[in-house]
């Protein structure tokens, strides 16, 4: 897949990028967001692969796209209560859903707008949509339907094989006017049925105006990004490896010696925020995949626990997790590990030491920080 679409990621992508032509004609993006989203493929080894086929110049719409994914992830770390509001946000829409019969059609596929219910098949069916269908989705959801914005944020991370907690709750604020104060994105018919290449062109009366969503939550100020605590003298150290940086094997593992490895996907915590066992099934698998002959992936806390004595760690390191479902693990983790001798330690990638401090506003100010992060690619 990586290497039929890095001739098409230059110009090419820059001219197509933005047409969803229907789920078995995707030859215009590379449908790698899942792998990326676990770093199985992370942003720096995708840019620089695009580096030896096309300039910054010609791939930079591209590579704009990859370094998305790190402004959200940063923009969240930085402010982490936001995710803590959309919970609170979500628990206080979540008991309207019952008696709303729009929500209920929509997510259904069943609304009667052609568009939106073919949407909601591909998205249950497939775990994928193309980001320009996703922005349009969480428009008419918002501003047309007047459906909660959490509950949508909600729906998409159920179901998206590539769904992150920090692009997705912030991509949700974004189109509902919270993310960018004042600016909420309304999509039109005319360029839904010029995007979709004349797929849908809706009949149905689109929200000219934003939404009411003055209720929710709005932004907090930026905090100063923690420093990660060097490692000091360690006896035996072990790795933890997690969805959201398996690539940590390799930068971990250059850094100091570990003495044995595993992975570690949440069930439970999955199960608790409601994603789909076909969203936790393919994480699993790709860990496992990725893992195959070199370490176990555990489920269960517990699994996690027996294999670092088994193994006689006293420090256990992690890539730092991405501020969402991980925030609650972690200190359930850190506390169980703690009972048994055991030290959490986090580590930071370069990349994201590098990105997360200039995510203090919108992207373009953060865009600023790309070409040093290419200098050190090239």
């Amino acid at each position: 897949m990586l290497e039929a679409f890095m001739p098409r990621a230059g110009a090419e992508y820059s001219r197509s990028r933005n047409f969803d032509f229907g789920m078995n004609h995707r030859m215009n993006v590379s449908g790698l967001s899942p792998w990326v989203r676990m770093r199985v493929m992370p942003e720096w080894v995708l840019i620089a692969e695009v580096l030896k086929h096309h300039t910054a110049a010609d791939a930079v719409k591209f590579i704009d796209e990859v370094c998305w994914r790190t402004y959200w992830k940063g923009w969240l770390r930085l402010r982490p209560t936001v995710w803590d509001d959309y919970l609170a946000e979500l628990a206080k829409d979540r008991p309207s859903i019952d008696d709303n019969t729009c929500y209920l059609s929509v997510v259904a596929g069943e609304s009667g707008i052609d568009c939106m219910d073919a949407w909601t098949r591909e998205l249950i069916d497939t775990g994928y949509l193309h980001n320009h269908a996703r922005m349009w989705y969480a428009s008419i959801w918002v501003h047309t339907l007047k459906l909660p914005w959490s509950l949508g944020a909600d729906f998409f991370l159920r179901h998206l094989l590539d769904g992150d907690p920090a692009a997705n709750t912030l991509s949700w604020r974004w189109v509902a006017g919270l993310h960018t104060e004042g600016k909420a994105y309304l999509a039109t018919a005319e360029n839904i049925q010029t995007y979709s290449n004349g797929r849908f062109c809706p009949q149905f009366p689109l929200a000219t105006a934003p939404a009411d969503v003055s209720q929710s939550s709005r932004n907090p100020p930026a905090l100063t990004l923690e420093p990660i605590e060097p490692l000091g003298e360690s006896r035996r150290l072990g790795l933890l490896l997690h969805e959201d940086d398996l690539s940590a094997l390799d930068w971990i593992g250059e850094r100091v010696d570990v003495v044995a490895w595993a992975g570690f996907i949440s069930q439970h915590f999955y199960t608790e925020h409601g994603v789909t066992p076909s969203v936790f099934n393919f994480r699993h698998r790709c860990m496992t995949d990725f893992l195959a002959s070199k370490g176990a992936v555990y489920a269960q806390l517990p699994e996690v626990v027996q294999w670092a004595q088994n193994q006689n760690i006293d420090v256990l390191l992690m890539a730092e997790p991405s501020i969402g479902m991980w925030s609650d693990a972690l200190a359930e983790l850190a506390a169980v590990l703690s009972c048994s001798g055991i030290q959490l330690v986090y580590q930071r990638h370069w990349w994201d030491q590098h990105f997360y401090p200039h995510a203090q506003a919108g992207f373009f100010r953060f865009k600023k920080a790309i070409p040093a992060a290419i200098d050190q690619l090239t």
